[in-house]
């Protein structure tokens, strides 16, 4: 079961179709480069403008990317480090808010 997610931490697609914390991420990511990671002061800040809607998302998108990796063959180690590295970053945002 492949599901179309765009991770969040190499979306470069069109932001009118993401989901509101997608967009929140993406923002913040869009003064980056594609390969640095997002700081807590950044993460702060996603998770100070999430609501009950973009918590909930953040669940359930977790629970899609876990399982998302079941499916993963066990050479793609690439895949798996993206979706572990968006897996943390949800969880990340989700200790941050208040």
């Amino acid at each position: 079961m492949q599901h179309n997610l765009h991770y969040p931490t190499q979306y470069s697609g069109n932001i009118d179709h993401m989901r509101k914390l997608q967009k929140l991420i993406a923002t913040e990511r869009s003064k980056l480069s594609p390969y640095s990671n997002l700081s807590s002061k950044a993460i702060s800040r996603i998770a100070s403008k999430c609501r009950k809607d973009e918590i909930a998302d953040a669940h359930i998108l977790i629970k899609e990317l876990k399982a998302e990796l079941a499916t993963l063959p066990d050479w793609d180690g690439d895949t798996h480090d993206d979706i572990w590295r968006t897996i943390e970053l949800f969880k990340s945002i989700l200790d941050n808010v208040r």
